[in-house]
């Protein structure tokens, strides 16, 4: 019978993927847009950003430099994500 995940973990795994759709928007990039940056496929993307699976430590530092932010901000336990230093996309939206 497989272990259960610690609750600790999970809420971890779900800030995470917070912090990655935070940053995400805060570019005006779409799940699509940021896959194609890093070569993988949207549904990853969905599935970090949602928690149901962990990122990598090498795709972790694929999506902070596609995001054109630190590690840490993606991984900080901070209650606050800041990304007042944090570049915008500049391209217009639509």
């Amino acid at each position: 019978m497989p272990e259960q995940e610690p609750v600790w973990s999970l809420l971890r795994r779900r800030d995470v993927g917070e912090r990655i759709r935070a940053a995400r928007l805060h570019r005006r990039l779409t799940q699509e847009q940021l896959a194609h940056l890093i070569g993988i496929d949207r549904r990853s993307i969905h599935r970090y950003e949602t928690a149901r699976r962990d990122p990598t430590l090498s795709m972790l530092l694929l999506i902070a430099d596609a995001l054109d932010v630190s590690l840490s901000v993606l991984v900080s336990s901070s209650l606050e994500l800041d990304l007042r230093n944090a570049k915008r996309d500049e391209r217009p939206a639509g």
